[in-house]
């Protein structure tokens, strides 16, 4: 993944610098608009007569989220932006995001100013949602194209770069610089290593080639590594990971165990969980090609377990921290398994085969069930694992479940804060009476209906046990159609926001 070029510095002048952007952010009543006279009042002088003149032009009123955004006689581009103070993070997000091209990227602008002196404490979440913004469009996905040559022979793909300074009060400096360093992280190696690694071709990011990029980033950031083999999982008895890999033409997939060691030795240890399903074709219950198209992006969950793992490596977090990623494909062919087949696990639980296309929660079962081993003080796990959960909530939130009834409203306020939302669903036992089998221990799911986002939670329950507290996102949200919150592309690399801020509150890690 390319590095992007952005450089923040928060200031309470401008002192000498001479921005080529400027961006004044105002509050506004919710109820009622606010007349541009009224919003003249607190401009600067050099911004007044020019704000004033182009707002009677366009008759701009300033309404939340709206912006008015003109090119100044001494060529400086110019903007402001109306903001309710009252407004969630994810709407500042949404608004950064559908404002950041006209402020700066149609206008080239390379170094912005953007002065929160009239929005108070509201200033730490207003600079999160244009940081956040400005890097996920600043990313570049990878491209298979010829690349083209421009006139000084550089590629017509390349980054650009983009300086921000935010203007604040006094006493905002130090909240306000901390609340960009964690959007920084969040995004530039979180979030935009996500959109990477979902982005990246089925036939690129092989099993093979996943696991030697996870090797690579492990030595490059001093993590430990292992890779469970098929050997070693044969050893293991892995039974329903090894069934959904029976038709891979190559042994060249496993479980990979990553793992950040702080240097306090009492440190408490999170094991994170992702399914890594590089490619996916149903198996034998074959997806339709309608369906099958974009299922090299199913590997996401895996991939925002390790930006989770890559973030608390870069802010040194006080705690252990171990990915298991679960990198297998589910290909079709004369070994594939088949319905009806009984598998054994790795815990010993037998399973009766119902549809070959819930592989995701047969390779994260055994996965589970290593990572419980750790007995560690919380585990995650990540998966694009149902549509129902997409049916049940959209794709602007995500389904999180729980073993845990006591942290759903922990879950909840880490959606609010961090402007990715979840909600959490119900796990009742009776849920689970529909995976009784008459063959088996559990069926992988029932024959037909049904809520399977619930019901696969219940099955992955069994392997995730009981002795730790275990929370389960499903990512509903990982792609939207026409980016979603700060994110400009169908491919939003949901969940790293969300579960960075969830962690930090439950293991009381300051930043």
């Amino acid at each position: 993944m390319k590095p992007i070029s952005l450089e923040v510095e928060v200031v309470t002048s401008l002192g000498d610098l001479r921005p080529d952007g400027m961006l004044v952010v105002l509050p506004v009543d919710s109820k009622e608009p606010s007349k541009p006279d009224n919003l003249a009042k607190t401009l600067p002088a050099t911004f007044k007569a020019e704000f004033l003149t182009v707002a009677k032009k366009r008759k701009f009123t300033g309404k939340p989220g709206a912006s008015l955004v003109f090119d100044g006689a001494d060529g400086v581009r110019k903007g402001v932006l109306c903001v309710d103070l009252k407004s969630s993070l994810f709407e500042l997000l949404t608004v950064a995001r559908k404002n950041v091209d006209s402020v700066v990227f149609d206008a080239h602008v390379k170094n912005l100013a953007v002065d929160l002196t009239h929005v108070g404490a509201k200033g730490d979440e207003i600079a999160d949602a244009w940081i956040s913004a400005a890097a996920a469009k600043l990313y570049k996905f990878p491209k298979y194209k010829t690349p083209k040559k421009v006139k000084d022979n550089s590629e017509d793909d390349e980054a650009e770069d983009l300086s921000v300074v935010f203007v604040v009060g006094k006493p905002r400096v130090a909240s306000v610089e901390g609340s960009v360093a964690r959007a920084l992280n969040a995004t530039t190696s979180g979030t935009n290593l996500v959109r990477w690694l979902a982005k990246r071709s089925g036939n690129d990011l092989t099993c093979k080639a996943y696991i030697d990029y996870l090797r690579q980033l492990g030595k490059e950031r001093k993590w430990s590594f292992k890779h469970h083999d098929h050997d070693a999982l044969t050893k293991m008895k892995a039974g329903a990971f090894l069934a959904v890999v029976k038709g891979s033409e190559h042994k060249d997939y496993g479980i990979v165990e990553l793992t950040y060691t702080p240097k306090s030795k009492s440190a408490k240890h999170l094991a994170l969980v992702g399914k890594g399903m590089v490619f996916d074709t149903g198996g034998h219950c074959l997806k339709p090609s309608a369906y099958m198209l974009g299922m090299h992006g199913d590997m996401a969950g895996s991939a925002v377990a390790l930006a989770v793992l890559n973030v608390a490596s870069l802010e040194s977090w006080p705690v252990k921290v171990t990915a298991y990623l679960a990198v297998a494909d589910n290909m079709i062919g004369p070994k594939s398994y088949k319905p009806n087949d009984v598998i054994t696990s790795m815990k010993g639980t037998t399973i009766e085969i119902i549809d070959t296309d819930a592989e995701g929660r047969m390779v994260l079962a055994d996965t589970l069930h290593l990572a419980a081993q750790t007995k560690p003080a919380l585990m995650m796990d990540f998966a694009t694992l149902t549509g129902a959960c997409m049916r049940a909530i959209g794709t602007t939130y995500s389904g999180v479940f729980t073993n845990r009834d006591e942290l759903h409203a922990d879950l909840i306020k880490a959606g609010k804060e961090s402007g990715e939302r979840v909600w959490p669903f119900p796990m009742d036992k009776d849920f689970a009476e529909c995976l009784e089998s008459t063959v088996a221990d559990y069926k992988q799911c029932r024959e037909k209906g049904g809520l399977d986002h619930i019901e696969a939670s219940q099955f992955l329950m069994h392997f995730a046990g009981d002795h730790s507290p275990w929370v389960h996102v499903d990512l509903s949200a990982i792609e939207h159609s026409g980016g979603l919150a700060h994110v400009p592309t169908e491919e939003t690399g949901f969940g790293v926001r969300f579960a960075t801020t969830f962690l930090r509150d439950h293991f009381g890690i300051k930043y």
